[in-house]
């Protein structure tokens, strides 16, 4: 009977070990957590109702895009300032336009892939 509750202590010790060392791996990995990443976050839930707050999410959009080098760009869609338009950079042309809510969403993913792509502690 001993060595059953002694089986049993042992491997409730390993759950509760375990346990532990998952809750430090989560709070180690939030805290490492790009700050940029957590703002973008943020950002997110913002609602957008001005000019200027989408002029400025146009402008972090270029510079999240700006590592890749791309012949896209991106700007305010002049027949209506809460669309955000991609444009050909070099014609102006207007490929795409999106809602300001929703390219607001793509800054988040953006930062992240560039991040991936561009990492620079590697």
């Amino acid at each position: 009977m001993d060595g059953i509750a002694n089986v049993a202590r042992q491997q409730q010790a390993q759950v509760q070990t375990s346990d532990s060392q998952n809750d430090r791996a989560r709070e180690i990995q939030a805290q490492s957590q790009p700050k940029d990443l957590v703002e973008a976050t943020q950002e997110k839930s913002t609602k957008i109702d001005s000019k200027e707050q989408v002029e400025n999410l146009v402008k972090k959009l270029n510079d999240a895009l700006a590592p890749m080098r791309t012949d896209l760009s991106f700007g305010v869609d002049m027949d209506d300032i809460f669309y955000v338009a991609v444009n050909e950079a070099k014609t102006n042309k207007m490929i795409r336009r999106f809602p300001a809510e929703q390219a607001q969403d793509f800054l988040p993913k953006m930062k992240e892939v560039t991040g991936m792509l561009f990492d620079t502690k590697g």
